[in-house]
């Protein structure tokens, strides 16, 4: 055969190879067809059958193959129940379920209140520090927030990306290092949206841009999210970049939409999923003088937008029984003394609602104590099955947190970490460079023995499906 035959018959497998990929992915839009694309009911087996098998085994083995660290794996499960059950005080109620309790509830709202829920994208503790240009803060409405609201000052992300801080403050759970928690095997949670729906609330979300990221669309379906308002509702000329429409228009969007559920009389829940800090930056004209770089001046206008939501909202007849949720859904990068960038885990919480007292909670707390801590304001019976807890009620000795290959634990004044790469531990005083890791044996072997133990029940949790809702209705007596 002549060597042009051989180009044409490479060609031609090349060819038939790149259409039968293209098959396979299902589209030619940024996202594969998956699960996210297909749904169309809330049965999740009924909404598998419309997507490709082949692409998605291909997935799903890529999903699967990513275990536990052999230090978590050696760890004997039992022993870390009992530890777990130890530290946090816990007297099973399920012999299937170790770590399951009745949540507390201790009601600071009457009523049935609408909760919004606002995850600001990036929004590390350290920029409420930061001044612009003129020697102003960056983000003054924040910093007002710290007197008027309860403020958590000592709180940690359960990771450091979008999907981690999503079901961290929805459903209580921490995630395995680099591995997304809302993969295409994604388990089904109890949680914030759970026990809101089962009170009568009509459960929703808001994103900026296309609901297929991080498999947020079948995800949030699964989960007790019954209506997702994205990128395809919003008008396309509104679009400014590939994660979107802006945070002001999708706040100006949602309110309308909010405005027309309030008007059925049904209370509801609502998150926003804020991402202009975010790169690309766009930013607005008005803030460029605020900051040097751009991404300073972002930061400059995820806090007027925010601004400008919450008080219009406050002013209508819903937003006036109604409780806000401000929590970052992971910090940022900077320049770190650590060996784990603290910053990327440290976040602020706010709780907002007229007519709450406002409280600073200085004590240690996480983004997996949010739905505890709304359900128990809100006097709703709960069932609590993740490592949270209700920071309003109880303490907790440390967060443990994690990043894509360390696994940190902090209390606000010693943060111990530990990569699985490099296998180097290290022990600081939180605004010291110096590992003192020699220095303080015991306390290093503390905060070890913490995190270690915990991140196994977490993952066990999660592996053991302890995180589903149960048929039986015990919790409610």
């Amino acid at each position: 055969m002549k060597v042009k035959h051989y180009i044409a018959a490479i060609g031609v497998c090349l060819l038939f190879w790149g259409i039968t990929f293209c098959g396979m992915r299902g589209s030619f839009q940024r996202y594969p067809l998956k699960v996210s694309f297909a749904y169309f009911c809330n049965n999740p087996f009924y909404n598998k059958l419309g997507i490709n098998p082949i692409f998605n085994i291909i997935k799903s083995a890529e999903y699967g193959n990513v275990g536990i660290p052999k230090e978590l794996a050696a760890i004997d499960e039992q022993e870390a129940i009992a530890y777990v059950q130890r530290e946090l005080g816990i007297v099973p109620t399920d012999t299937l379920n170790p770590i399951v309790r009745k949540g507390t509830s201790v009601q600071r709202i009457a009523g049935k209140p609408n909760v919004v829920l606002i995850f600001m994208e990036s929004m590390t503790a350290d920029n409420l520090e930061k001044k612009g240009t003129d020697g102003q803060y960056l983000t003054p409405y924040l910093r007002s927030l710290r007197d008027s609201s309860i403020w958590w000052s000592n709180c940690y992300s359960t990771g450091i990306h979008t999907n981690n801080g999503i079901v961290g403050v929805h459903y209580g759970f921490v995630p395995n290092f680099a591995k997304t928690i809302m993969d295409v095997n994604s388990d089904l949670y109890t949680g914030l949206p759970y026990y809101l729906q089962r009170e009568g609330y009509e459960t929703m979300a808001f994103v900026t841009g296309n609901p297929q990221y991080d498999n947020m669309n079948s995800f949030w379906r699964d989960n007790h999210i019954e209506e997702i308002y994205s990128l395809y509702d919003y008008p396309k000329e509104m679009q400014v970049n590939n994660f979107g429409v802006s945070d002001d228009y999708m706040f100006q969007w949602g309110l309308n939409k909010l405005n027309e559920k309030a008007a059925t009389g049904r209370p509801f829940f609502a998150s926003f999923l804020t991402v202009s800090n975010h790169g690309p930056y766009i930013v607005p004209e008005a803030y460029v003088g605020r900051a040097d770089k751009p991404e300073e001046q972002i930061i400059a206008y995820a806090d007027d937008a925010l601004r400008q939501f919450v008080e219009t909202a406050k002013q209508t007849d819903w937003g006036k029984n109604t409780l806000f949720v401000l929590v970052a859904d992971h910090g940022a990068t900077s320049q770190s003394m650590y060996e784990m960038v603290l910053s990327y885990n440290t976040i602020p919480v706010f709780l907002l609602y007229d007519g709450l007292e406002p409280q600073v909670i200085g004590k240690v707390s996480s983004q997996i104590d949010v739905w505890e801590t709304v359900l128990s304001m809100l006097g709703i019976n709960y069932e609590n099955n993740c490592l949270g807890i209700d920071v309003l009620n109880e303490s907790r000795r440390y967060a443990f947190f994690v990043s894509n290959e360390h696994l940190g634990v902090a209390d606000g004044e010693f943060f111990w970490c530990y990569s699985i790469n490099s296998k180097r531990e290290c022990l600081y005083r939180i605004g010291s460079g110096e590992n003192i890791l020699v220095n303080e044996p015991e306390r290093a072997g503390d905060m070890r023995r913490f995190g270690m133990n915990m991140l196994r029940v977490n993952l066990l949790a999660i592996e053991k499906k302890w995180t589903e809702p149960k048929k039986d209705k015990a919790w409610e007596e």
